[in-house]
């Protein structure tokens, strides 16, 4: 990762008006970025699962995270330009539900016997009934990772 990206970062971390969700975000695609040979493939979860997730949880508080990426724009452009694709992303689609979808798919894909649909559900019940998008992210790998466990112990 570049001086600039990584002082960028640090600041972005200090703006109150970065909610925790975007900051890791950032974080994830500044760092991304920065492998070489697709080495962050050692990760727990493939990068179109982590990234799926990413969008799911921003489209829980859609209004919410573009107003952030907007401020990333044009306060931290060197981030900002790791993370283009998925504001981008974001924006375009207007209907978010079949992006909602998709990711959904991805997800359900990666997690054996479990639906689209059940995906949706409980990414909804944690954004309801947690006090972050950032805390019902983390308990949204919990319960991947259980479905997961399950899988592997039958």
């Amino acid at each position: 990762m570049s001086e600039k990206k990584f002082d960028q970062l640090q600041k972005l971390y200090n703006n109150p008006k970065i909610g925790s969700l975007v900051q890791e975000i950032c974080e994830y695609y500044a760092t991304k970025d920065g492998y070489e040979d697709n080495s962050y493939q050692d990760e727990i979860e493939p990068p179109e699962i982590v990234e799926s997730i990413y969008i799911l949880f921003c489209l829980q508080s859609r209004e919410q995270i573009l107003d952030e990426f907007s401020i990333i724009q044009k306060k931290y452009p060197e981030l900002y330009d790791s993370l283009r694709e998925l504001h981008n992303t974001l924006l375009i689609n207007m209907n978010y539900l079949s992006l909602e979808r998709k990711c959904a798919s991805k997800i359900a894909g990666h997690a054996v016997n479990t639906s689209e649909n059940e995906v949706l559900e409980i990414t909804e019940t944690l954004t309801r009934t947690s006090d972050s998008l950032s805390e019902a992210q983390d308990k949204f790998y919990s319960w991947l990772h259980s479905k997961r466990k399950n899988i592997m112990n039958i």
